[in-house]
């Protein structure tokens, strides 16, 4: 039976990608932290993320258009533009360092979106936590 997924329809395809992808061992494109081998639904698990987003007209077996991501990356992204990310990505390691996990970067990354957001982000952030470690 086909499926209206488009992640689904063409399984044999998406099923070559991801282990592609499995065998890349690249980092996170979002966090930039390394992605272990851990079972499927561990928050650090390898996730196939589309970068357009199949809801935006991306493709879901365009070699292209997937990237490795952890999982609670992968969800803290959702659908945001690749630029939107690498911005909120960008002022999160201003405002607050280096993240040692990828808890730490989707805790950094949504407080940085909301400051963002408020029109709060200002050079005195910086300042005020150089990095994690010095909480």
């Amino acid at each position: 039976m086909p499926s209206s997924n488009p992640r689904y329809a063409n399984y044999r395809a998406r099923q070559r990608i991801r282990k592609q992808l499995e065998q890349d061992n690249s980092p996170c494109w979002i966090c930039g932290l390394p992605i272990p081998a851990v079972k499927a639904g561990h928050p650090y698990a390898m996730e196939v993320d589309e970068l357009v987003p199949i809801s935006k007209g991306g493709s879901a077996i365009d070699r292209g258009n997937v990237a490795r991501a952890h999982r609670c990356c992968n969800q803290w992204r959702s659908d945001k533009p690749v630029e939107l990310v690498r911005s909120i990505v960008a002022n999160a390691a201003a405002m607050y360092g280096r993240w040692r996990c990828p808890f730490e970067f989707v805790g950094f990354a949504t407080l940085a979106t909301k400051k963002m957001k408020r029109g709060e982000f200002a050079k005195r952030d910086i300042a005020e936590v150089k990095t994690s470690r010095e909480w």
